[in-house]
């Protein structure tokens, strides 16, 4: 998703985006991902031991010093990659690789709001990172804001779905301002997510079928959050995951 997520930046910040250096840009978010998927379970080995003990590390199928290799191994590799494509490419996935391996191993275990930023921009990004690499990121940009948004509201639900699981691991925001404000923050994202939307074709990034295309992920978006007030936190988040996919597609669609 990352990788197609790169296809669609370069695609909207450039006529065209059949490039070398686009398709270096789709390895490079793809491989980061695995990284960063690698390292994660690298600093959760303790909780997978528990809850998840068929996984390749907690198994035994994999060392952890093979796994950490392995993943500074990835996020090394991505990089220099980047090399080929410009140095603005290089610096945004030096800057995500650190990133991801600093949430890996110090931002979730804080459990804040701090956490669901952190998640929302590598979310963000590759749409950011498309736009990097042919040379025109600032397009890309009130993209990127509005994938963010959204993701924080999904991520702050997530959290309230999994209030009783993480008690035993963590503090998050819901454990901290109570499940009601937490519902209403969430919203707040999704709803300026919502209220923004149409920017993108006001100010001329993309075409009316953007605006006709990203209306069905705003009525998911707004059915959410009402979702969400009725303390159904599991639909509401299922939900948000299908705006954005529809959004994603709104994003295609005004490309074009």
């Amino acid at each position: 998703m990352a990788g197609i997520a790169v296809i669609v930046g370069a695609t909207i910040a450039s006529e065209t985006f059949f490039t070398t250096k686009v398709y270096l840009a789709f390895l490079v978010a793809f491989l980061v991902c695995g990284a960063g998927n690698v390292i994660n379970d690298y600093f959760d080995f303790e909780i997978d031991k528990i809850n998840n003990p068929s996984r390749p590390l907690p198994s035994g199928k994999i060392s952890l010093r093979v796994a950490h290799l392995y993943a500074l191994g990835l996020f090394m590799f991505s990089v220099a990659l980047c090399i080929f494509i410009n140095k603005y490419a290089l610096l945004l996935a030096a800057f995500n690789s650190f990133l991801l391996y600093l949430y890996a191993w110090k931002i979730k275990k804080s459990g804040s709001i701090e956490k669901n930023f952190t998640v929302s921009y590598l979310v963000a990004s590759p749409f950011l990172f498309g736009g990097v690499a042919v040379g025109n990121a600032s397009v890309t940009l009130l993209l990127a804001l509005l994938a963010g948004l959204a993701n924080t509201g999904r991520e702050i639900i997530k959290d309230i779905e999994d209030l009783e699981g993480d008690k035993k691991i963590i503090k998050t925001l819901p454990m901290e301002i109570g499940v009601e404000k937490s519902a209403v923050l969430a919203s707040t994202f999704i709803l300026a997510a919502v209220l923004i939307s149409p920017l993108p074709y006001v100010f001329g990034i993309l075409s009316v079928n953007y605006l006709m295309a990203v209306a069905l992920a705003d009525a998911i978006f707004v059915y959410a959050a009402l979702k969400l007030k009725s303390k159904k936190a599991q639909e509401a988040q299922k939900l948000i995951k299908l705006g954005m996919f529809f959004g994603l597609v709104a994003f295609l669609a005004g490309s074009l």
